[in-house]
């Protein structure tokens, strides 16, 4: 698996690669370098500040087997809800 951040160029995207991996307990290393976002002045997000730790992508290569597993999963509990 892969593992990489989006995040935006007005954050700090040196930190939050390493609070990705310690929440995950993932080496390091295994993060390749974030996709950094631009910044949009007009829009009114919340997640900003010391809080704000991007957005974690995980790439599973050949993954269609479990993509549909999930897909299944997620159309069952959309079903119940």
């Amino acid at each position: 698996m892969r593992y990489r951040m989006h995040i935006r160029e007005t954050a700090d995207a040196e930190r939050p690669p390493g609070w990705w991996a310690r929440e995950l307990d993932l080496p390091r290393d295994l993060f390749q370098r974030p996709t950094i976002k631009r910044h949009v002045p007009a829009t009114k997000r919340l997640n900003t500040g010391a809080r704000y730790h991007g957005c974690l992508v995980i790439v599973v290569p050949r993954s269609r087997d479990l993509y549909w597993r999930v897909e299944g999963l997620r159309a069952a509990l959309t079903r119940l809800g």
